[in-house]
């Protein structure tokens, strides 16, 4: 399905709305690993400007744009209000949403993710630079680039060969990636961030090398009553370096913040 924007999403499962937003250059497929977790609940994904059934935007965009969107999603899938969940990128653009439209997030679950690129240390603000240098590469040699900055050194060869089998049905093209980037590199509100009073799990992986804990921390210090949970032997793919940890701390968050009339369903 496609919102009057042209952002394709879909809608899976019952229960309370959880809107989840992708990280950079990445599709909606790519949530394989947290959809079992979240049964009981109805999950709304989306592919982001740039990325997947959504494809390119012919003309520049930024990531008000991006929150933009999402609020479209949920308008699509008839939802007034939802749980955002944001990863790397997306943890950027659920911020965004529920700074610009308050009134569309119950609560907030940031994860692997940080408050703006001018608040990330020298070591991870050169990680961007990297970034930026591997985007123009073709998918399958981004993939091989990024691999040592997204694991831990213990994850799997299997379990990280599964997540390229997985992008690769939906490969983001260079332009795809330059573009998101572009969107995201500038995004600073770290000094609203004090106005968020909802809900707030910040999750992090403790040996992130593409946004590390300490991007975590400060995110979640400069949310009022942020909980931060950080996962041990866990990288910047943390669904992937530890799915059952990192999708127990979702769950968990989610079940304290269930609605109070939906407590006894």
């Amino acid at each position: 399905m496609r919102t009057t924007a042209g952002i394709w999403w879909e809608s899976t499962g019952a229960g309370e709305p959880v809107l989840l937003i992708n990280g950079l250059g990445s599709a909606s497929t790519s949530w394989f690993r947290l959809l079992p977790g979240l049964h009981g609940y109805r999950v709304i994904t989306f592919d982001n400007r740039g990325v997947g059934r959504t494809g390119s935007s012919p003309e520049p965009f930024d990531l008000a744009t991006m929150a933009t969107d999402a609020v479209a999603v949920l308008d699509a899938a008839d939802v007034d209000r939802a749980h955002v969940l944001g990863l790397s990128m997306g943890g950027l653009i659920a911020q965004e949403l529920a700074l610009s439209y308050p009134d569309r997030a119950a609560s907030l679950i940031l994860v692997s993710t940080h408050s703006g690129v001018p608040h990330l240390t020298v070591a991870a603000s050169a990680v961007a630079t990297t970034l930026k240098q591997i985007a123009g590469l073709p998918p399958a040699e981004r993939s091989q680039a990024l691999a040592p900055i997204l694991y831990v050194d213990q994850t799997p060869a299997t379990e990280r060969a599964r997540d390229d089998e997985i992008g690769d049905t939906l490969p983001t093209t260079p332009e795809g990636m330059r573009s998101q980037l572009l969107a995201a590199t500038p995004w600073d509100r770290h000094t609203d961030l004090h106005q968020l009073t909802l809900p707030t799990l910040v999750l992090h992986g403790r040996e992130d090398r593409l946004v590390p804990l300490s991007a975590g921390e400060t995110l979640a210090a400069a949310i009022p009553n942020a909980d931060l949970v950080v996962i041990p032997n866990a990288g910047h793919r943390i669904f992937t370096d530890q799915t059952h940890l990192s999708t127990h701390a979702i769950t968990t968050f989610l079940q304290a913040t269930r609605s109070p009339q939906r407590q006894d369903v």
